[in-house]
């Protein structure tokens, strides 16, 4: 693979790997130019090689995190070295995490791995074969290995197609994985390596004009768009159909698979068809300039090292756009500063953020305070639950102890408190509101308020969680709190009056409480 360094220099170490543009038709000067080609451009990192037959020829639409799934696989083949098209590509859980932008910490990360994996297993591609008959072609093989010990996902490439992703020597696009995998937009990176595979790189003249690839703007280009005139020079443009570049983006029509169908007897090709093609979805020019065109503008022009503009174009006297002109520059050394810095701010930066105590003003005025030891008033089961667990936090005195308790130990109480507001506020379920209403105010009225049950919910709380190998869900514990407010459990006032009487003392000692204990209770 090839690298390049933060010094804008190749890595003598790696060959560069540049693919030629091979054009159907011969330059007038009778030549075909062959072989290797180095980009004048100052691109970073990691790079992916395709076929040109490969992204331009096919028709597709992967979900974003599958798209880039697929890419970080591609970019571990080693096109000299790599042989077998048996051979295993391995990404670790964290390259994964960071891919999919799913917390690894997660209690639902390993189903959602595992979902993704076979989701890519089974996604289909479309291959034409002429006469406007296409069939189904997959990207990976089934047999893919997740490895839970070794935190590791090891796949295959299809053999099928191998020809067109591995020891390539001619009529292959390279391009950077790091543009990609910043990209939001599946759009961005389908429509990033179709543009490069229609260029023959910065500086290249083939001194033949066919269509095929992007050529310089010419006068009689910067005419059609006189209000960018100035905006465009030293741009390189090509045409295209409209619905064709629409159908490069996304699933066959339904024509098209349906004729398919009647060659083909797999049933499972059809299993993704349910998309709609782009030239179904939007329709209107404008849909899809806003739902497509916009954001893959956006994220080109941010990400990578090309400028990109387009223009839509009509016959004279038809309303309807039919073809759009894309145009790309390629950026200069200090342009690529700025992309460079924005991959470096944006990249692997720390999206795990670590619980901190929630602070509130309290609302609850010195009168109710004081009367910690009242029964609550009926008036509580009409309020909003964020006033309601303010009440709750008076009946329990939380302000006299808050400043003892650690920043975990804050939250727990504030959980606690809240999934008692929320039940009792719960105009849906009535009945259990009004039961919770009615123990805590027998609590209440046992124990001199509610600082002792709260303190032995905290403790069975913190237990709870220590406990237990993954979070769940908020309705697990709010059913939990519910529980335990209806039965009135001694052994939680018997926890709360023990910790209140340690709350004084040496804390070190203030949840040494025997859980095996506990929970057998």
């Amino acid at each position: 693979m090839k690298k390049i360094d933060e010094s804008n220099q190749i890595s003598e170490a790696v060959d560069t790997i540049v693919g030629e543009v091979i054009s159907d038709e011969k330059p007038n000067d009778g030549k075909q130019q062959t072989g290797l080609k180095k980009r004048d451009t100052y691109a970073f990192g990691t790079f992916i090689t395709k076929s040109n037959d490969l992204i331009q020829r096919t028709k597709y639409s992967l979900p974003r995190n599958e798209q880039k799934i697929l890419f970080m696989l591609l970019s571990k083949i080693d096109q000299r070295h790599d042989l077998d098209a048996s051979k295993y590509y391995t990404i670790s859980f964290d390259d994964f995490a960071k891919l999919t932008g799913v917390n690894a910490m997660d209690s639902g990360y390993a189903n959602y791995l595992r979902k993704t994996i076979e989701s890519l297993e089974n996604r289909m591609f479309w291959v034409p074969l002429g006469n406007d008959q296409y069939k189904t072609m997959s990207w990976v093989n089934r047999g893919s290995i997740v490895d839970m010990k070794k935190k590791t996902i090891s796949m295959r490439f299809n053999p099928d197609i191998w020809k067109d992703i591995a020891q390539l020597t001619s009529n292959y696009t390279s391009y950077s994985i790091e543009y990609l995998l910043m990209m939001q937009s599946t759009y961005s990176m389908r429509v990033y390596e179709i543009i490069l595979s229609y260029d023959n790189g910065n500086n290249r003249d083939y001194s033949y004009n066919n269509g095929l690839i992007f050529e310089p703007v010419t006068e009689e280009v910067l005419q059609k768009f006189p209000n960018k005139r100035d905006a465009l020079k030293g741009f390189k443009y090509k045409r295209f159909d409209i619905e064709e570049f629409k159908g490069m983006l996304s699933m066959p029509t339904r024509d098209e698979i349906n004729r398919s169908k009647s060659k083909s007897k797999d049933s499972s090709a059809a299993k993704f068809s349910r998309d709609k093609p782009l030239t179904e979805k939007y329709k209107v020019f404008s849909d899809f300039e806003k739902n497509v065109l916009v954001m893959v503008k956006k994220e080109i022009n941010e990400m990578t090292d090309l400028w990109f503009d387009y223009e839509p174009v009509r016959r004279r006297g038809v309303r309807k756009y039919e073809f759009l002109y894309i145009f790309i520059k390629y950026k200069n050394r200090e342009e690529m500063k700025n992309v460079r810095a924005f991959h470096q701010e944006h990249k692997g930066a720390d999206t795990e953020i670590g619980r901190k105590p929630r602070k509130r003003r309290s609302t609850v005025n010195k009168e109710t305070l004081e009367q910690y030891n009242q029964p609550l008033a009926e008036s509580i089961l009409t309020t909003t639950y964020r006033l309601a667990r303010n009440e709750l936090e008076a009946k329990a005195q939380y302000q006299t102890y808050e400043e003892k308790l650690t920043p975990d130990e804050r939250n727990i109480f504030i959980d606690v408190f809240t999934y008692a507001a929320k039940i009792l506020t719960n105009i849906k379920k009535k009945d259990q509101a009004e039961e919770t209403f009615e123990a805590l105010n027998r609590i209440i009225k046992d124990n001199d308020g509610l600082k002792t049950w709260a303190l032995g919910m905290s403790v069975k709380y913190k237990a709870m969680l220590e406990k237990a190998q993954e979070r769940k869900s908020a309705q697990y514990y709010r059913t939990v709190v519910y529980n335990d407010i209806i039965e009135n459990s001694a052994t939680i006032i018997s926890d709360g009056k023990r910790r209140a009487a340690m709350l004084d003392g040496d804390r070190s000692n203030l949840f040494k409480v025997d859980w095996a204990a506990m929970f057998e209770d």
